[in-house]
């Protein structure tokens, strides 16, 4: 009974984690990565590296250059300037579900140029960059995830006995599960809870026979009931004339007893505007939900959120907890490094399906798809990181007067992906892809750097770590480590593919020999 349990948990495991693996990858890199969206950001916005931290926002400012974008917008959204993201950040939501966002600078409430930024790598980890249906095909592979994980330890009945064991030198297999089962057990927890937590974030969304029987499928009206928050509706008149929302702050602040974090308007042009307030989520686990409203019109207070239901409150602790925004740099950088646990477990567990069904599958041919499965690996897994590099390199390189240069730094990564992997593909049959993509990739994070120094005078390492600034210093530090370790990857790749050709030329001259009548 127990082997053949573990024999269909270690069948689970296998294609659960193969068939799933590839969008895993990209979701736990924009995942770890995310981890310090604001902070990269920051980093690609060089114009606002001479400000000496957080600057006061003008929130009546950011409003009047988002009346001139989108007069007819259902919300306008505005965060302050702060020590992770120095700009104004500031957008729209239209009520036919097109949005945009200008980042301001706090001086003097210019648009500066657009980027790509950590906003990229976060909605590339939650949707793929393909809206709702990403939304669900995510959700879909976070609950692979947990079943491949829960399977995974069912299988490996040696599993912390195996954690201390690293057999890197004999490469091949072993190696490539060793690691895998290191990578694994590593961040076990981890990777169980962020798996969980990131289904239950969209549950409503996923699951949706509660609210179409309550509220006929309108998941704005469950949200609002369940969490609180307040909104008028339409009175189809123009709005006369807005309240300044700067002379609100002061009052906004002393009721909800914490600095704030945002500001709205929704109906900005209606009669009915509200404008709004919140807080940030740093300070608690759970999400920090409080708002107040005041009469757009006269500033006159109008709401104050109660408190959220129980239900709610639990759904908002296992969003925090996945989103990490408490806690600090410390939690942050936790977050980071088993998230890299996470890339190298997806990574290596490929590997170890291509490497253990190389020679059945090389006998079937391509009926195998075990070329298909070889390219995929190289292409997504030794890819996807020469493309980030490039998106950085794209940041500092690209005119600063180019009329989008956030879509060109997104053209950048994803024409270097694509490339990248098709080289890959293109090498690996010779043995050489995996070495290619490493080398390329330590080149170019070594480069990031290099062309910083070259192109923003306030934001090389030379600038910066005399300043104190280490979050903007540290984007250039991993860089470096990055570089380090993908050029130690390219010379172990080169030790393995030079190899297995002495290797064969070998096995064949004992083969001759024993053939040799004499």
């Amino acid at each position: 009974m127990k082997n053949s349990l573990r024999q269909a948990m270690a069948w689970l495991h296998t294609w659960a984690g193969l068939l799933s693996g590839w969008l895993l990858f990209v979701i736990f890199v924009g995942g770890t990565i995310a981890c310090f969206d604001r902070e990269l950001d920051d980093w690609m916005r060089p114009t606002l590296h001479d400000l000496a931290g957080p600057q006061p926002t003008r929130f009546d400012a950011a409003f009047d250059i988002l009346e001139r974008h989108a007069p007819e917008a259902h919300v306008w959204w505005a965060h302050v300037s702060s020590a992770r993201k120095r700009g104004v950040e500031a957008f729209w939501f239209n009520d036919d579900g097109s949005e945009g966002a200008v980042l301001l600078d706090p001086r003097d409430g210019a648009v500066l140029p657009a980027t790509a930024g950590g906003q990229f790598f976060f909605r590339l980890h939650y949707d793929l960059h393909a809206g709702l249906w990403g939304m669900y095909a995510v959700g879909l592979l976070g609950m692979m995830m947990l079943v491949a994980l829960v399977a995974g330890v069912i299988t490996h009945k040696k599993i912390f006995k195996d954690f201390f064991m690293l057999r890197w030198r004999g490469g091949g297999q072993r190696a490539w599960l060793d690691g895998h089962n290191l990578a694994g057990v590593l961040g076990l927890p981890f990777h169980v809870m962020i798996a969980y937590t990131g289904v239950a974030i969209f549950a409503a969304s996923y699951i949706v026979g509660g609210t179409q029987a309550a509220y006929g499928g309108d998941t704005e009206a469950f949200f609002a009931d369940a969490g609180g928050f307040f909104e008028r509706e339409e009175t189809n008149t123009p709005l006369a004339s807005r309240h300044s929302v700067d002379a609100l702050v002061a009052d906004a602040e002393r009721r909800m007893g914490a600095p704030v974090d945002w500001a709205s308007i929704h109906h900005p042009a209606d009669g009915s505007a509200l404008i709004a307030f919140g807080t940030d989520h740093s300070r608690r686990v759970a999400w920090d939900m409080q708002q107040v409203q005041y009469d757009a019109a006269t500033g006159a207070f109008v709401h104050q959120s109660a408190p959220a239901t129980a239900g709610y409150t639990t759904y908002a602790f296992l969003g925090g907890l996945h989103m990490a925004q408490f806690g600090g740099a410390a939690l942050r950088w936790l977050y980071f490094v088993l998230g890299l646990a996470g890339c190298v477990m997806l990574a290596t567990g490929m590997q170890v399906w291509v490497r253990k069904r190389a020679q059945r599958c090389a006998a079937a041919g391509l009926v195998s798809g075990h070329g298909l499965v070889r390219a995929l690996n190289v292409g997504v897994v030794a890819g996807m990181p020469l493309a980030c590099a490039a998106m950085l390199l794209a940041n500092r390189l690209l005119p600063a007067a180019l009329e989008d240069r956030a879509k060109a730094e997104i053209v950048t990564f994803c024409a270097v992906w694509a490339a990248a992997a098709l080289w890959g593909a293109l090498r690996d049959r010779v043995g050489r892809g995996w070495r290619d993509l490493f080398l390329a990739t330590a080149v170019a994070m070594a480069a990031v750097p290099v062309v910083n120094v070259a192109t923003a005078p306030h934001s090389h390492l030379g600038a910066t770590l005399v300043r104190g600034e280490w979050a903007l210093a540290a984007v250039d530090l991993v860089a470096i480590a990055f570089a380090l370790g993908f050029a130690l990857l390219a010379r172990a790749a080169y030790r393995r593919g030079a190899a297995v050709p002495a290797d064969r030329a070998q096995r064949s001259s004992e083969a001759g020999r024993a053939g040799d009548p004499a």
